[in-house]
């Protein structure tokens, strides 16, 4: 049997049902004895609430959504995107010192199915020391920063510098800062704090006497701060922006480390990978009073609240470090981009893996992206000889 469809807005069956109320309302104290009038009363309120029920419901209502319901827009045209078409790119030599140069901002648009949102992703990018490379230098670099899948800036900056003294010999400068600020100003800041550690490196270069190099890390930190802080004065848009750092100066076997916030320094083995830099951070106090764990730390929701930072207007804390490299040993300096995304136990395999350098820093990349890429991510590895 076929069902009819009632429609509940349809104005002609709400008059009816109206009219029935009103009609039953009329008839029925006719009915009653007069010894039962308060019942009738009060059977005459209740028919009245459920006749402005049904005015206000099947009536009033409909009546009210037709009158503003607007005119639907016309349909958009479909929106077109046209790609450039792809090639190999051409194969650069191969040279265990060397290291891919950096091209210009290079933005992949990602082909994604109707349902799902276009995700732009910057690729890879191996940055260049800068200038030529000592000779008798004793290990291999890379470096790669990554917007990663979520931001639209790269607020992450790197440095590496190499040059050689009578004092030290080769020796280098590589750093990790990630800004912080948004709105461009994070990557103001980190880009403020690579420009000014480079400044001081090259003006006050760092000398045998200050090993384990702890006088020149404070003057350079400072002085970047100072930096910061001033940029912050004239912008007033900008006074919440700041940079984490992370730098390690390297001469010979020795690896001077300096840290702000939570950008960290690792040493890697053949079989083990241990973090030498201690996070500025609320919940690194935590895991180092016992009260919670390292597995409970990377999922806690305070993990990102650090306090310090370059351009903090209160004092800085900065932690310094000295650890001997062996041949063979990797240094890898990070955002929390990468040690935030990947375990350090997946950074092991990866290095364990990964023989060159650079591959090493682009699998680490990867693997942070198929975590989730929620952050920028940047790593430098630097090598001994002798692997």
């Amino acid at each position: 049997m076929k069902h009819q469809h009632a429609n509940k807005n349809s104005p002609d069956n709400s008059a009816v049902l109206l009219s029935a109320g009103v009609g039953a309302a009329l008839w029925w104290p006719a009915q009653i004895p007069t010894e039962n009038l308060f019942i009738w009363l009060l059977i005459a309120v209740i028919g009245g609430i459920l006749m402005i029920f049904v005015l206000i419901t099947f009536i009033l209502l409909p009546l009210a959504r037709r009158s503003r319901k607007k005119p639907r827009s016309a349909a958009r045209p479909p929106v077109t995107t046209e790609t450039a078409p792809t090639g190999p790119e051409p194969e650069q030599p191969a040279d265990p010192n060397a290291t891919v140069q950096v091209q210009p901002d290079d933005t992949v648009i990602e082909e994604a199915s109707p349902t799902e949102p276009v995700i732009t992703v910057a690729r890879p990018q191996t940055l260049p020391i800068s200038g030529a490379r000592p000779e008798g230098i004793g290990w291999q670099i890379a470096g790669v920063s990554d917007v990663g899948l979520r931001r639209e800036l790269n607020e992450d900056s790197l440095l590496m510098l190499e040059t050689e003294s009578d004092e030290l010999g080769p020796h280098g400068l590589y750093v990790v800062a990630d800004g912080l600020g948004g709105h461009e100003a994070g990557e103001i800041a980190s880009k403020l704090t690579v420009d000014t550690l480079k400044s001081q490196f090259d003006e006050q270069p760092p000398a045998a006497a200050d090993v384990p190099f702890e006088k020149w890390f404070h003057a350079a930190v400072n002085r970047a701060n100072t930096a910061v802080l001033e940029y912050q004065g004239g912008h007033k848009e900008a006074d919440k922006m700041g940079s984490t750092l992370v730098m390690a100066l390297l001469a010979g076997e020795n690896a001077h480390i300096c840290n702000v916030g939570d950008s960290r320094a690792y040493h890697l083995t053949a079989q083990e990978i241990r973090q030498i830099s201690v996070d500025h951070s609320l919940v690194e106090r935590l895991v180092q009073i016992g009260q919670i764990t390292r597995e409970e730390a990377r999922v806690h929701k305070q993990r990102n609240v650090v306090y310090s930072i370059i351009g903090d207007k209160r004092r800085l804390e900065i932690g310094t470090y000295h650890i001997y490299l062996a041949p063979g040993d990797r240094l890898l300096l990070c955002s929390d981009g990468l040690s935030g995304m990947v375990p350090d136990e997946a950074l092991l395999q990866i290095s364990q893996s990964e023989p060159d350098p650079a591959d090493a820093c682009r699998q680490m990349v990867q693997a942070a992206k198929l975590a989730g890429g929620h952050d920028n991510i940047t790593a430098i590895v630097i090598q001994m000889n002798g692997r």
